[in-house]
């Protein structure tokens, strides 16, 4: 929810090779997530996109529910996930202003 998870094995091109593919996945299709990182996630991305709308509505469902899985949708994490919104201005920004 709102990450990529975290990966002991591979790298990253594989990572992004799967967030491509759920990226291609209908906007209503609903996000079962693994591992209850919502909280980590939601503080990431606003630190990287805080004017973003999506994470004030996400940090409503994760104030709201102990448990987020399947209350979100694919369409939501184009929304507000950083990690699949590599290509948007508010995300570029913050990784050239890092380095």
């Amino acid at each position: 929810m709102a990450g990529c998870g975290r990966f002991f094995e591979g790298v990253g091109e594989e990572m992004d090779k799967a967030l491509t593919y759920l990226g291609t996945l209908p906007d209503e299709t609903i996000v079962y997530n693994g591992h209850e990182y919502t909280g980590g996630s939601l503080a990431f991305g606003k630190h990287v996109d805080p004017d973003n709308a999506g994470l004030a509505r996400l940090a409503k469902i994760a104030q709201d529910n102990k448990i987020t899985t399947g209350l979100t949708t694919i369409g939501d994490e184009k929304e507000w996930n950083v990690f699949m919104r590599l290509d948007s201005e508010a995300v570029r920004l913050v990784g050239l202003a890092e380095f």
